[in-house]
């Protein structure tokens, strides 16, 4: 089969793991979060106790409102990966038919 110009040769198994990719590092990122807010290595007793509290605050925070939209997220990555799934079922389709019909 020839290449035509311009045209990305993108497999499906290649855009799944890049999807579980991106879900295994954010899953890391906030298992690593949460680990260090609760080895409560920021909350010394020192002149900076505040400053500390401050952005334990704001990183709990911003975990709050990400984590709030993480069901969003993987719900548009999934209808994503459904309209690419059918997409890429309908040009297999076409070009089965257009391959047996050439045969005939």
């Amino acid at each position: 089969m020839k290449q035509k110009k311009g045209q990305m040769n993108i497999s499906i198994g290649s855009l799944i793991g890049g999807v579980i990719g991106l879900v295994f590092l954010v899953v890391v990122g906030f298992v690593s979060v949460s680990l260090l807010l609760d080895a409560n290595l920021l909350t010394a007793n020192s002149a900076f106790d505040n400053a500390s509290e401050r952005l334990v605050g704001n990183l709990t925070a911003g975990v709050d409102v990400v984590s709030g939209k993480i069901i969003t997220i993987f719900t548009v990555a999934v209808a994503v990966l459904v309209l690419g799934l059918i997409v890429y079922l309908a040009m297999r389709a076409r070009q089965i038919q257009q391959t047996q019909g050439s045969s005939l």
